[in-house]
């Protein structure tokens, strides 16, 4: 297994190398958070795999999609972001994963007629964003395009939401819940902006912040973990920066790391990508400016942090959210660097397609 290589020890800065058609792109990130992984990881694959089969996120008979599945191993994302919870949490985790980028890749493309069709991931959203909550859905248009795989999808997040109560109540579940139909307004957002082309990266940055799906992962953590973070601590500046330059992180190593399997596929929605066409620079520039990005927003959660730890007595269950936040920065980065998934491979279609 590839392990990180530590530029400056001051800066804790992580060589890396972005590979596509043009080759191997060195550059760097500063991401001095601690590696670790779930020791339950192994046993998840096969429940993982089975589950997708059972609630007909793949057909049963489709062993080219079950193996694109296997190999984008979401199972070892989530033991690389959720390293302290049990073996049955880690699978319910690992299913809520799979669920939300399986609905991902019906968007993520530019083909993609969900994707391109704002009323249309409107109508799709809506009904997702019930069953997220196991609530009554709304009836389903029966033109919709990969109708069966949308119902679904959203039996697997109402399946998720089922097995999320044996760890809390129904009010506990209300952060998760709204950060999915945050998420869902997200991609409805992301269809819009997909239409008519990102014209500037601040512009970028208030859509990705909602269609990354990174705060509900946080808050599934949270509720299987028992951090029960209050009100007025969620409600802190200082930690909203912190939950937002999570966000952020995880959204633009994962835009650097898609960056070539993305543009093959026509979709503009990516940092480096809003560089290139918004800023005019070329691509080496672009994968440069979307790193130091990158690093900007990880300068600013320890800001907040530091910030947040002076005027704050942090409890248990703050320093438990914390621990998960530093955890996906440093997670979701090893899940690329160390070749842990096939999902972003530019030479190969480890996705679910629509």
């Amino acid at each position: 297994m590839e392990t990180a290589t530590i530029i400056s020890t001051s800066e804790r800065r992580i060589g890396i190398d972005i590979q596509g058609p043009w080759g191997s792109m060195p550059g760097s990130l500063r991401l001095p958070f601690r590696s670790g992984v779930n020791p339950h990881v192994d046993a998840v694959r096969e429940q993982n795999l089975a589950w997708a089969i059972e609630l007909g996120l793949i057909p049963e008979d489709d062993h080219e999609l079950a193996d694109a599945l296997a190999r984008c191993r979401f199972e070892e994302l989530a033991g690389l972001c959720h390293r302290d919870c049990s073996l049955e949490a880690l699978r319910l985790i690992t299913n809520c994963y799979t669920a939300i980028f399986v609905f991902d890749d019906m968007l993520d493309d530019a083909s993609s007629e969900i994707g391109g069709n704002e009323a249309l991931a409107e109508h799709v959203t809506a009904y997702l964003s019930a069953a997220v909550a196991d609530e009554p859905r709304p009836l389903l248009c029966l033109n919709v395009p990969a109708r069966a795989r949308i119902i679904a999808v959203g039996d697997a997040y109402a399946n998720v939401a089922k097995r999320l109560l044996r760890y809390t109540n129904r009010a506990g579940l209300r952060h998760y819940v709204e950060g999915m139909r945050t998420y869902f307004q997200g991609c409805v957002m992301e269809t819009r902006k997909r239409n008519k082309r990102m014209t500037h990266v601040a512009d970028y940055t208030i859509v990705r912040l909602r269609c990354s799906a990174v705060y509900p992962t946080l808050d599934i953590g949270a509720i299987v973990e028992d951090f029960d973070v209050s009100d007025e601590v969620r409600e802190d500046p200082a930690f909203q920066t912190m939950m937002s330059a999570t966000n952020l992180c995880v959204s633009y190593v994962n835009d650097l790391f898609s960056y070539a399997k993305e543009s093959s596929a026509g979709e503009h929605s990516n940092l480096v990508a809003v560089y290139a066409t918004a800023y005019g620079m070329g691509l080496r520039d672009a994968m440069d400016a979307a790193m130091r990005t990158n690093d900007r927003v990880v300068e600013e959660y320890f800001e907040a942090k530091a910030h947040f730890e002076l005027e704050h007595e942090v409890d248990e269950a703050t320093r438990g959210y914390i621990k998960i936040m530093e955890d996906w920065m440093r997670g979701n980065f090893d899940w690329y660097h160390q070749r842990r998934t096939e999902r972003y491979a530019h030479n190969l279609t480890a996705a679910i397609p629509a």
